[in-house]
């Protein structure tokens, strides 16, 4: 049945958050993963995350079984009484430059074998060395540290002339509804590609969304080759090891047409198989590896090249409070009717290191 725009329609808006929802998955598939979550209230939007200290460095410079100045790539897991491991030798923290990133360590601590140390060694935290009625340990405190993304504004119009509304138009029963249901599908593209491609901009009254391969910064693997469940799983090693599984999480394998067909044509008890009695063929739907069961979703808003491992739990996509995708009738115009469709939204993407992204893929 066709819906009736009247004058008393004109300029309220009118949501249609529920029919871009319904829009075919395919074109929308990261849209209609994730959904919409709660509104935002400012145009920039800040959360805060936190994470524990590191537990591990390594080592710059080889150094000798006498030598006690150790360097680090990184001074900030250690403190003055940890008890710290290279190879088989426990060594004691005794003080710490940080300027120099310069660890004075007690060699062989606990009658370890003190031994040479190599350059780029893994030096790693065990514990704190506690001293029976100690006064009460200096404490340090790890600041939460604040994210932030733009909100952006998707629009697009609806006109119809007089004499397009006067010609009957075969199959159509109302021209201007028909031509507002195809720019919801062109606005809820747009937004899909922002959120995976979006590169954070601000000009004045233009304000653009970063998306999700802008977020993934720390774990990104240049594969330059094919793809394999080696370099998926190394990667998910890169995750785990950065505490993103801790919590479980809702992790999916996102990849376009290109990387799909060549994950459907791995042969390896490692890819679950999914066929239909009345078919020929297969499709991998599930991939299976040392950290999991994961959905491989087919996305072809993904470059051709890459293929992302992201938890949706740590993904949303949150609108402007009061500006969830809405149409608004402004009526006639002369000889045309005219209407708009408008909404603002932005990606929360919470902790980075959880997630990863594989490109130069053949």
């Amino acid at each position: 049945m066709a819906k009736i725009y009247d004058a008393s329609l004109i300029g309220k808006k009118q949501s249609v958050v529920d029919e871009i929802l319904l829009l075919n998955q395919h074109q929308t598939p990261l849209l209609n993963m994730l959904g919409f979550a709660a509104p935002v209230t400012q145009t920039t939007h800040q959360w805060f995350e936190d994470e524990m200290y590191a537990d591990e460095s390594t080592v710059a410079g080889a150094k000798l079984v006498s030598d006690t100045a150790v360097v680090v790539a990184d001074v900030e897991p250690f403190r003055v009484g940890h008890v710290v491991k290279i190879g088989e030798e426990l060594l004691l923290v005794t003080a710490i430059t940080t300027g120099t990133k310069t660890l004075t360590v007690t060699r062989g601590y606990a009658g370890t074998t003190a031994a040479a140390i190599a350059d780029a060694a893994k030096i790693e935290v065990q514990f704190v060395e506690g001293a029976e009625g100690s006064d009460v340990r200096g404490a340090r405190y790890k600041a939460r540290v604040a994210k932030s993304n733009k909100t952006q504004i998707f629009d697009d119009s609806v006109e119809i002339s007089g004499t397009a509304q006067a010609v009957q138009q075969y199959g159509i029963g109302d021209l201007y509804e028909y031509e507002k249901q195809k720019k919801q599908v062109e606005l809820a593209l747009q937004l899909e590609k922002a959120l995976i491609n979006g590169v954070q901009y601000e000009n004045g009254q233009i304000r653009q969304m970063k998306g999700v391969r802008q977020f993934i910064q720390t774990n990104v693997t240049n594969v330059a080759g094919a793809i394999s469940l080696d370099a998926i799983t190394n990667l998910g090693q890169s995750i785990y090891e950065a505490g993103g599984f801790a919590t479980g999480g809702n992790y999916k394998v996102i990849v376009g047409a290109k990387q799909k067909r060549k994950l459907s044509a791995l042969d390896t008890n490692k890819v679950q198989i999914s066929r239909s009695e009345n078919s020929r063929g297969e499709v991998v739907d599930t991939l299976v590896n040392d950290f999991g069961q994961f959905e491989i979703a087919l996305n072809n808003n993904l470059a051709a090249d890459e293929l992302l491992f992201v938890d949706a739990n740590r993904m949303a996509i949150r609108p402007l409070v009061g500006r969830e995708f809405f149409h608004k009738y402004m009526g006639e115009k002369g000889d045309y009717t005219v209407g708009m469709l408008v909404g603002e939204y932005t990606l929360e993407f919470q902790q980075e290191k959880a997630h990863g992204r594989l490109k130069g893929l053949n």
